[in-house]
């Protein structure tokens, strides 16, 4: 009996040790990424607010706006990917004399005649001050919302009739009111509340620099976005997905969303708030104060578009079955029996540390040159 309770003892000792030393190397496997990530955020929590605060300066976020959603028209008109292409009667269709021709040098220095074209769309646009992806959308999203995998609008279009609506505008003498129009598309791409549409945003605001600076005399009223304010841009919206990570330290992730104008609130929150949805049955355990800030901020100031309450209510997790045309592969049965506590600690943040983002483009700005952005007037 002795002897039993001995080899007992040391099997259980072993498997004791054996379990310690597997949880010490799962750890290895993504503590270090996770805490790196989370040093880097805290250190650079500042120079995101200071940066934020010098981009919403810019007169780009002053202009007057009629309040009202475009998603009824825009997501019409526009093909989706995947999903459904754009309708042939849709005023976005390009004209095929143009195919192929959207380099915006090739297109200024093109024998095309733009006067055909019919840019009255955009002017209907400007009745409308958000975009919401989806609501009055051609097709219904699924139950609940894969946001991983769903279809979003095929954005590209809109840079295209950027370029033809600029260049029509300085053919006609007319270059202000095509800027009115090019940058009112590009706030409805920004306020979509996706980093995708706020890169477009940034895109159409570089394509409306270009047409003014190929003018030898260009309105002295026509200020398009600095250079380095479309810089800002880009490095602001892309770190902003970071600031609101669950795997970011809650107070620098409150701190990120409530500084100075939080004009990069929204789009952060949508982008976080779907992978930490999607992980919530195995993180929520480890990250529960994380998911409880996400949850105040959602609450307290609800964003102009459904998405990010759409993601926080209805989103997809792990534990849902995925469309069957879907890429992402559903969860084995089996794994859900899985003890979470201990096996999803570890699943989350292997997860968690492949997708954290860096922030290189927000720390390039630390050394850019220039003053802050004024109110200036702005077409």
């Amino acid at each position: 009996m002795r002897v039993l309770v001995w080899a007992a003892s040391i099997i259980l000792l072993l498997g004791v040790i054996g379990l310690v030393a597997a949880d010490q190397w799962v750890r290895r496997q993504y503590e270090p990424a996770l805490d790196a990530f989370s040093a880097d955020v805290t250190a650079n929590v500042d120079l995101f607010c200071e940066e934020q605060a010098k981009l919403a300066a810019d007169p780009w976020f002053h202009e007057p706006r009629t309040e009202g959603d475009a998603g009824p028209l825009l997501n019409a008109w526009l093909g989706w990917e995947p999903g459904p292409k754009m309708p042939a009667d849709s005023p976005l269709q390009v004209p095929a004399s143009l195919e192929g021709k959207k380099d915006w040098d090739v297109l200024l220095a093109s024998e095309v005649d733009f006067s055909t074209l019919d840019f009255g769309w955009m002017r209907q646009l400007q009745a409308f001050d958000r975009w919401d992806t989806l609501r009055n959308t051609p097709f219904p999203f699924p139950e609940p919302y894969f946001h991983l995998t769903a279809a979003v609008p095929n954005f590209i279009p809109l840079q295209t009739w950027t370029k033809l609506r600029l260049i029509h505008g300085i053919r006609s003498g007319q270059p202000l009111e095509a800027a009115r129009d090019v940058r009112h598309l590009a706030w409805l791409a920004y306020r979509s509340d996706t980093l995708l549409g706020a890169m477009i945003a940034t895109a159409i605001l570089g394509i409306e620099r270009k047409a003014h600076d190929s003018m030898q005399s260009p309105p002295p009223e026509w200020r398009p976005m600095s250079v380095e304010q479309t810089e800002r841009m880009r490095g602001v919206f892309w770190a902003s997905m970071s600031f609101s990570s669950i795997a970011a330290p809650v107070e620098v992730a409150r701190k990120a969303r409530g500084c100075g104008p939080a004009i990069s609130r929204c789009t952060g929150l949508s982008e976080a708030v779907g992978m930490a949805r999607y992980l919530q049955p195995l993180a929520e355990g480890s990250f529960r104060p994380a998911y409880a800030a996400l949850g105040e901020a959602i609450a307290s100031a609800p964003c102009p578009t459904s998405l990010v309450k759409t993601l926080w209510e209805r989103g997809a997790t792990l534990n849902d079955t995925p469309p069957a045309d879907s890429p992402m592969p559903a969860l084995p049965p089996w794994s859900r029996g899985l003890p979470s506590a201990f096996v999803g600690r570890h699943v989350a943040g292997i997860l968690l540390s492949y997708g954290v983002q860096d922030l290189t483009h927000l720390k390039k700005l630390r050394a850019a040159p220039g003053a802050p952005a004024t109110a200036d007037s702005a077409p």
